[in-house]
């Protein structure tokens, strides 16, 4: 039979629980509209551009380039589910 030699349920090494990091954090009360507007108003005053998307950039490219990249995702997509395939089919 074994000793249960952990005084009061504590956690061998005499450590509490107290839990995560972000358990111990302290954060204002804020609603979520408040949360994204300090969100926004801080990408605001880095210069970023919150408009920006990846569509947006990738209109930017030269159409060769665009062809290249989407056929090479495309490419990429195909050969992952074939590879797939032919792992379970051994």
């Amino acid at each position: 039979m074994t000793a249960n030699n952990n005084r009061n349920g504590e956690k061998p090494g005499g450590h509490k629980d107290r839990g995560t990091v972000l358990d111990r954090v302290q954060m204002p009360p804020m609603s979520g509209d408040e949360a994204l507007r300090r969100f926004h108003k801080s990408h605001a005053q880095d210069g970023i551009n919150s408009d920006t998307n990846e569509t947006a950039e990738l209109s930017k490219l030269h159409p060769v380039v665009r062809f290249a990249v989407v056929g090479g995702t495309l490419i990429l997509i195909v050969a992952v589910l074939l590879g797939v395939l032919y792992l379970i089919g051994t």
